[in-house]
């Protein structure tokens, strides 16, 4: 007998969502953007671009994805359906599905979705396991068959709650928090990069994800 596929309860979700909502409300978002220049989420000009973040962030970044309209990939698995849930009761979009399982079918389903969708897209490039921080080339991949540019996202607070027990360490922003995000340089992608090509992009999207988070975290201490 097939056992039945995990739903989280609406009522809970909802709860969920709300709580998360009106932490969200109380936070401080300062955007550093890669001329040096800070601006703020709320006016910052998203468009059709591909922005790649650790799951380590997503917590913290997961109301500004929704209240900017993002396309979310979020992993399969018991905390994918959680994370979905509260996604689409605050407003965002989700497709479901990770590089390392599903992953050709969910950016499938991306792509084709999107041709008619100016909006942006958040892609969490190291899970649903990791290594944390270390990109896979499903980013990439997206990029070059979109044209859409490719851009480096993290996120840092000074106060904050990191649960331990994940394999990422994410983390949430305490109320009444500032949380800096800087939003990196632009990664060149071509219209039909090759394995060795996708794997090297990979490679330099995890060394900018990393430089983000580093320039983030000083950010939020200063």
């Amino acid at each position: 007998m097939r056992s039945r596929a995990f739903s989280p309860p609406r009522l809970l979700v909802r709860l969920l969502a709300r709580l998360y909502g009106a932490l969200h409300a109380t936070l401080r978002f300062d955007a550093y953007l890669p001329d040096g220049s800070r601006t703020t989420p709320g006016t910052y000009p998203f468009g059709p671009e591909v922005f790649a973040l650790s799951e380590r962030d997503a917590l913290a970044l997961g109301g500004l994805l929704a209240s900017a309209r993002f396309t979310t990939l979020i992993a399969p698995g018991r905390d994918g359906d959680w994370a979905t849930e509260v996604a689409t009761a605050l407003g965002g979009r989700v497709v479901r599905g990770a590089t390392a399982r599903g992953g050709a079918r969910a950016l499938a389903s991306l792509l084709r979705d999107l041709p008619s969708d100016s909006g942006p897209l958040a892609l969490v490039v190291d899970g649903p396991l990791g290594p944390a921080g270390v990109a896979r080339a499903g980013a990439v991949v997206c990029a070059a068959h979109t044209g859409r540019p490719l851009r480096p996202v993290a996120a840092a607070a000074r106060r904050e709650l990191v649960l331990g027990a994940t394999w990422s360490r994410l983390w949430l922003p305490l109320p009444f928090s500032r949380v800096v995000v800087v939003v990196g340089e632009t990664l060149p992608v071509g219209a039909a990069p090759g394995r060795e090509e996708r794997e090297g992009l990979a490679r330099e999207l995890t060394g900018r994800l990393a430089a983000a988070r580093e320039r983030a975290s000083v950010e939020a201490a200063a």
